[in-house]
């Protein structure tokens, strides 16, 4: 009559390490369920949704700084997008669509060069003449998208779309709107390549891995 009795008492406490282990886990869950932590919640409203992907611990921001000179790559959700156009608190769930359809085709990216000190105007940063800074100016709003390419597994995909905003005040950054076609490769890793030919810092490098893409959130809809 042991033996059923030894059994009995290894079973119960087995139990009880697997309820106390899914309460841990439950508890964790919870305390990192929030729009600023690195754990994606299932669905966010809009504004949490923008904090959400602003915030550089959930790596779809990514930024750089080389010496004098700041990198940074947003990518953005078409969720994303819609959000920053729309600027409510509530998107209905009709919107969301027609905005996911006008928008597939294509992963959208903000790419912003500034200077670390933030004071000055980053087209004038170290010139020697007015000739360079037109040179600089016309670079970035003719010739740089050439140089833009995404590896997307193994595809090497030029810039289809591409806007300079340009700053006509004094400005300690420049904002790049960019487009690359999206391919059926979902999940697969992005790697983002800038030579950079206007302040010689290189080549630019910003990689989104699988697990940095496959953890966003829904955007929660009416």
């Amino acid at each position: 009559m042991k033996k059923p009795y030894y059994i009995f008492l290894i079973t119960i406490t087995l139990s009880l390490i697997g309820f106390s282990s899914c309460q841990q886990g439950v508890f964790a869950s919870d305390k990192n369920d929030s729009a600023n932590s690195s754990f994606a919640p299932l669905e966010l409203n809009p504004s949490e949704y923008v904090v959400w992907c602003q915030n550089e611990e959930n790596k779809l921001k990514k930024q750089k700084e080389i010496q004098d000179i700041v990198f940074t790559l947003q990518y953005k959700p078409a969720e994303y997008v819609l959000c920053m156009e729309q600027k409510s608190q509530t998107i209905s769930t009709t919107v969301l669509q027609k905005e996911i359809k006008e928008l597939k085709g294509l992963d959208y990216y903000d790419f912003t060069i500034g200077l670390a000190s933030g004071q000055g105007e980053l087209l004038k940063y170290n010139i020697s003449s007015v000739n360079e800074y037109t040179q600089r100016l016309n670079y970035f709003a003719f010739n740089m998208q050439q140089n833009l390419k995404l590896l997307d597994g193994d595809d090497t995909l030029n810039c289809t779309l591409f806007h300079f905003e340009r700053a006509y005040d004094v400005a300690p950054y420049s904002v790049f709107l960019l487009g690359f076609p999206k391919t059926k490769n979902a999940n697969s890793s992005k790697t983002f390549l800038y030579p950079d030919k206007i302040f010689g810092k290189g080549m630019i490098k910003f990689t989104y891995t699988k697990e940095d893409l496959s953890q966003i959130p829904k955007l929660k809809t009416i």
